[in-house]
Parts: C-alpha cells; sequence; structure tokens
C-alpha cells in the first residue's frame, strides 16, 4: 500500500458571504447545487435557480428539499409551501419575507417568489429551515448543501466538497472506548478497542480488534491522539483506520485490514505514509483527495493550500494503494492568484490557522521566502483583509504569499507558517 503527496499550489475556494449574497462573484450564469455531493436535476423541476438583487441564490423549494429526502407539498387556495423532515415543518407563503419552523419565525433575505409555478426561495433559508450547512463555490458557481449540519470545503480545482476527518469518518475517537464497525466489509463487525496514549511503548495496549493487541502492527507511531475508521475512496471496497500522533504538529498515518492483517498504507517512495497537519485533516469523501491545513489560508472566498495529497492505486504493485503527491502544473505563465486580486476576504473556516507576517508598505513579489524570523498570526486575529497581490514560487509548490491591506489600513505579506 502506498500515499502519494501533490501539491496544489493555489486552491481559490469562493465560499459564502456573511449575508449569503452569493450571486456576486460567480464567474458563470449558470448555478448548479449539489446535496450531498448530488446534483440537483432542475430540468425535471422545470426551473432553475436564479439571483435576484442585491445578489441573493434563489432555489426552487421542492427540486432541493425532495433531493435531501424531504416532503414537500403546496396549498394552492393560502399559496403556501409546506416542508416536512426529521421533525421540522417549515411552511413558506408566496410574496412573504417570513418563514416559520415549527412555529418559530425566520426572516428571509428576499421575498418567496414564484416561477413558472415554482417557489423560491433565498439559498440561507435552506440551512436555516432544516440545520443544514451551505457552502458556495463561486469559482464554478456551486451551492454544496450538507443535510447533517456540516459545511463541505468547496475547493476550485478538484470540485468536491470536503470535510474534516471527524466528520467524514465513521467513528473518531480521542479517549478510551470501545466500538464496533465492519472493517473488512466481511458482513460481521469488528471489537475495535482503542486506549490513547501520550507514548506508544512496549506493552502499552494502544489498538485491539477483536481482543487481539495490534499495537506491534503500528509501525513508528510513538503516541496515539486519535484513531478514525474512514472510507479515504468510495470507489474501492476497503476502509481504511486512520491514526493521529500528537505533538505540536499532528501527523496522521494510514492502515487497512483485512482477514486479520493491519498493513500500513506506503507513501509513493515506499515509507510509511504519513500527512502532518496542524489542527485540520480534510478529506473529500469520495475519491480519496486529502487536504491538510499545515499550509494554507481559509477565508471566505479563498483557500491557499500547498500540501494536498491523493489516496490512489499503485501502478508498480498493482492491487495496492498508496498516498501520491503529484505537483500540480501551472499553465504557461499564468498567476492563478490574480482572480483574487482586489477581492476583499472574511473569515468563515474557523481553523485558527498561523500565518507569517511582514508588515510593508511596498510589495516585492517573492522575495520574501527567506524571511524566517517573522511575527506570526492568528487567523483567529484576521476577520477579513483585502488582497492586493501575491505570489507562487513555481519551483517550489508549497510557497505562497499573499499582499494584503488589513482593517486598519496597514499593509503586509502573509504566508503560511511552516513549524
Amino acid at each position: 500500500m502506498k500515499l502519494t503527496k501533490f501539491f496544489v499550489s493555489a486552491a481559490v475556494v469562493a465560499g459564502l458571504t456573511a449575508a449569503f449574497a452569493v450571486g456576486v462573484y460567480a464567474e458563470k450564469d449558470v448555478i448548479s447545487v449539489e446535496v450531498d455531493n448530488e446534483k440537483v436535476d432542475f430540468e425535471e423541476f422545470g426551473q432553475d435557480p436564479i439571483v435576484v438583487d442585491p445578489g441573493y441564490t434563489m432555489v426552487p423549494i421542492r427540486a432541493v428539499f425532495e433531493k435531501a429526502g424531504a416532503a414537500v407539498s403546496w396549498d394552492q387556495p393560502t399559496q403556501t409551501a409546506t416542508i416536512k423532515k426529521n421533525g421540522y415543518v417549515i411552511t413558506v407563503k408566496y410574496g412573504d419575507t417570513v418563514m416559520y419552523k415549527n412555529g418559530e419565525r425566520i426572516e428571509l433575505d428576499s421575498p418567496a417568489i414564484s416561477i413558472n409555478d415554482r417557489i423560491l426561495i433565498p439559498i440561507r433559508a435552506i440551512s436555516e429551515a432544516m440545520d443544514f450547512a451551505v457552502t458556495w463555490d463561486g469559482h464554478h458557481s456551486i451551492v454544496y448543501i450538507s443535510t447533517n449540519g456540516t459545511p463541505y470545503r468547496a475547493h476550485a480545482f478538484m470540485q468536491f466538497g470536503f470535510k474534516t476527518l471527524e466528520d467524514a469518518s465513521e467513528c473518531y475517537l480521542t479517549g478510551p472506548a470501545t466500538v464496533r464497525n465492519d472493517l473488512d466489509r466481511s458482513g460481521s463487525e469488528e471489537t475495535i478497542k482503542f486506549t490513547p496514549s501520550d507514548e506508544v511503548e512496549p506493552g502499552t495496549k494502544v489498538l485491539e480488534i477483536n481482543g487481539l493487541d495490534y499495537t506491534a502492527d503500528l509501525g513508528s507511531i510513538t503516541s496515539a491522539y486519535a484513531v478514525a475508521v474512514a472510507d479515504l475512496d468510495t470507489s474501492d471496497s476497503s476502509k481504511e483506520i486512520v491514526f493521529v500522533e500528537n505533538g505540536d504538529t499532528l501527523l496522521a498515518h494510514f492502515f487497512v485490514y483485512n482477514n486479520g492483517i493491519l498493513t500500513e498504507i506506503k507513501d509513493d517512495a515506499g515509507h510509511p505514509a504519513m500527512i502532518p497537519h496542524s489542527s485540520k485533516l480534510f478529506l473529500s469523501g469520495n475519491n480519496g483527495i486529502m487536504i491538510s491545513d499545515l499550509l494554507g489560508t481559509c477565508f471566505v472566498d479563498i483557500m491557499v493550500t500547498g500540501s494536498v495529497y491523493r489516496y490512489t492505486d499503485n501502478k508498480s504493485v498493482p492491487g495496492t494503494k498508496q498516498i501520491k503527491g503529484i505537483p500540480f502544473q501551472m499553465k504557461d505563465d499564468s498567476n492563478p492568484l490574480e482572480p483574487i486580486f482586489e477581492r476583499n476576504l472574511y473569515r468563515t473556516y474557523y481553523d485558527n490557522m498561523q500565518y507569517c507576517i511582514i508588515y510593508t508598505t511596498e510589495y516585492m513579489p517573492g522575495s520574501y521566502k527567506v524571511y524566517d524570523d517573522t511575527e506570526t498570526i492568528s487567523s483567529d486575529d484576521i476577520e477579513h483583509f483585502k488582497v492586493i497581490n501575491g505570489y507562487i514560487d513555481k519551483t517550489d509548490l508549497t510557497y505562497i504569499e499573499l499582499f494584503i491591506e488589513l482593517p486598519d489600513g496597514r499593509t503586509a505579506v502573509i504566508k503560511p507558517y511552516k513549524n
């Protein structure tokens, strides 16, 4: 089994503005909607989403909520739509600027409208109605809806929604626990016992499966902060066990359990696959793509990252997997950061990431890479900023810098903090 690291120099990710005015930065007119990663077919319902002034995206109620498994009915005399799911009863009346959730009044950004005999409501109302999570990818004009309430990470180049390891896993344990899970899809569940440990040494029992101690099979793992059972790639028949080492930088290791054997997944050099991350590891949930937040900038309209991985088939050893990194190739001399220049980016992703910051009034692209002894700033301390310029090193695609203007008028260069 193997793991390959693949560097994406700049992934511009458009998210939601505070008011969910999602039409403002769309780069194409046709808006699509995906519910739990499945595209909604609006042709079947005879009405596409539209954008109304001052930039609110309106979606047909029946098309979206039925895709999410809700029952939708329409009362013609009162011009009222009723949506029911999981104990929620939502009513929306044509022309009203409010909707009602189990009797609770909720203001709408824009009145409910009717087009082609279809009632449309603002996209934010979907999340407020059923506690769904809604994410906007303005680069591709896609609305991602997650019915379990966990926001997806829109990824401009991949066009897939991302969840944290915790949310994407079938089980995620950080304390002593015993759970049952069909690890090898044999039809019968295994009993998994996890005991976290700050120091894995001989005699320590960290992982037991069906009463057998597998700690010795964990290879070079020296501590056990968390363990998760996740399906990194839904196109194959395996599940994966992810072990996370603790420390200043978290370190994820990957294993597969089959026929009583625990096998560690390798990288493309044949070494045990490990993904370092400062606090979060994001999974696409369906195609094996993972993003580490060790390097990155996450705000409403942008995610710039230097650490992306793909869990994929190992061509040199058929039948096995690896975690592989493939450099993202920029075309000609174009700068993939240009679409975000002069944009105001507002914080939505609460990852508390660290950045190096160099305060300067003049920007010299690429000259800040050698600055090692700089101040650091946390994303907790930056609610928004304006992107003026930026640079990516084409010989080192993990290096990214942004020249920004802060709310107080100061200008600075920020670059991902490497621990």
